[in-house]
C-alpha cells in the first residue's frame, strides 16, 4: 500500500429529486497509484464527472455522500475526504494543492474579470508562497513550459483574448502551478480540434513525466483511453462494470457494453460500405432505478429472469480483469443467484 495514492471505496452518491432518488454515483472503488494513469469511461450520463467531483467535494450541496475516499498524501496520516468539511480548510488545502482539477471548458473555470497571470499568480500565493513577485515568476515560467508563447504578455491577458487551445494551455498551468500529486483531468480535450487535441495530449503526457503525478482522465473517447492511460474503469449508470488494463481492455473486453462501445469505433482504413455499428437505446436516468443490471435493456446477450432481478457484482474473471456480468459464473457465485439462473431463458 506504500504506493497508493488514492483509495476509492464503495462511493456512492445519491441526489434526492421531486422526481424520486438520483443514484448518481451507485457504490464505485478503485485505486490510483503513485505515477499512474487511470481511465474512467463511459457514455454521458454514466456519472463520471459526479463520481470525481464527488471526490473532490464539489457536488452539489444537497447531495448525500457516503463510502471513503482515502487520500495518502506524500506526508502525514491518510485522511478520508468524504469526512471532511466540503467548506473547511482542510479539503481547500487538498482541492488545488494536492489534488488538481482540469474541466472540459476553461471559459467556466476562469474569471472573466481577471487576467490569465493573476488567477494563476492567486493559486500559487495561497497553496505554495505568499511572495507575490516569486508567484508572479512561477506563473510565467509554468504558461511557457505548457507552451504558451510569449509567456510574460500572456499573464496581463484576460481569457476571451486567448483561443480554446490556449485557454486549456492556461488551466493545466494553473493546475499544475501547486504541483500536485493527483490531477484529475474531466474531458479537458473534447471541445478542441483535432491537431491542438493531439498537442494537449502529449502535453499532458510530457508535465506526467517530468512531475511524476498521477492523472484520473475522465472521458468518453476511447482514442483519447488508449494513447493515455494504464488502467481503465469502465461506468455505466453510476456502475463500474469492468475494470483492467488498457491492452485487456481492447482486445479481451468481458462486459457487454465495452464490447459494444468499442464496436462504434470507425475502424481507420476500412474498405467496408457497412453503416457504423452502433448501442441500441441510451443510458437511462438513474431515478428510482429497478433492480437488476442496468444495462439489461440494451444488452444482446442478458439473460431474462436473472438480469433483470439481480445486479451483478464486480468480480475478477481473468487475471487482473474484472467485470459484472452475469455471463461469466464467478458473478453469478458471487452474487449467490445460482437459483435463478434456471428461471431465463438461457439466451447468450
Amino acid at each position: 500500500m506504500d504506493d497508493v495514492l488514492l483509495d476509492v471505496q464503495d462511493l456512492k452518491t445519491y441526489l434526492p429529486l421531486e422526481e424520486g432518488l438520483l443514484k448518481a454515483v451507485d457504490g464505485i472503488s478503485f485505486t490510483i497509484r503513485r505515477g499512474e494513469t487511470i481511465g474512467l469511461v463511459g457514455e454521458s450520463g454514466c456519472g463520471k464527472s459526479m463520481a470525481v467531483r464527488s471526490i473532490m467535494r464539489l457536488a452539489p450541496n444537497f447531495a448525500n455522500i457516503s463510502g471513503r475516499v482515502i487520500y495518502h498524501p506524500q506526508e502525514g496520516d491518510p485522511v478520508d475526504i468524504v469526512q471532511l468539511d466540503a467548506h473547511g480548510e482542510r479539503i481547500r488545502d487538498i482541492r488545488g494543492g494536492e489534488i488538481a482539477m482540469i474541466f472540459q471548458e476553461p471559459m467556466t473555470s476562469f474569471s472573466p474579470l481577471h487576467t490569465i497571470g493573476n488567477q494563476i499568480t492567486e493559486a500559487i500565493r495561497v497553496h505554495r508562497t505568499q511572495d507575490r513577485k516569486q508567484a508572479h515568476k512561477i506563473a510565467i515560467d509554468l504558461l511557457g513550459r505548457v507552451g504558451m508563447s510569449n509567456p510574460s504578455q500572456r499573464m496581463s491577458e484576460h481569457p476571451h483574448q486567448l483561443s480554446g487551445g490556449m485557454r486549456q494551455r492556461a488551466m493545466i498551468a494553473m493546475a499544475l502551478s501547486c504541483e500536485p500529486s493527483l490531477l484529475i483531468a474531466d474531458e479537458p480535450t473534447t471541445a478542441l480540434d483535432v491537431t491542438v487535441q493531439a498537442q494537449v495530449l502529449q502535453l499532458m503526457r510530457d508535465l506526467q513525466d517530468e512531475f511524476g503525478m498521477s492523472i484520473l482522465y475522465i472521458t468518453h473517447d476511447l482514442g483519447v483511453i488508449a494513447r493515455m492511460v494504464q488502467h481503465v474503469a469502465v461506468m455505466y449508470l453510476g456502475k463500474i462494470v469492468e475494470f483492467t488494463d488498457v491492452d485487456s481492455l481492447f482486445y479481451q473486453a468481458k462486459h457487454p457494453y465495452t464490447s459494444a462501445l468499442i464496436k462504434s469505433i470507425p475502424k481507420i482504413g476500412k474498405k467496408s460500405r457497412r453503416r457504423l455499428e452502433s448501442i441500441q437505446g441510451a443510458v437511462p436516468v438513474p431515478i428510482n432505478r429497478p433492480p437488476g443490471c442496468g444495462f439489461f435493456p440494451r444488452c444482446s446477450v442478458a439473460i431474462p429472469g436473472l438480469c433483470d432481478r439481480v445486479d451483478p457484482p464486480l468480480v475478477q474473471v481473468a487475471p487482473r480483469h474484472a467485470a459484472a456480468c452475469y455471463v461469466y459464473p464467478e458473478v453469478a457465485e458471487a452474487a449467490n443467484v445460482s437459483e435463478l439462473e434456471g428461471q431465463g431463458d438461457g439466451t447468450r
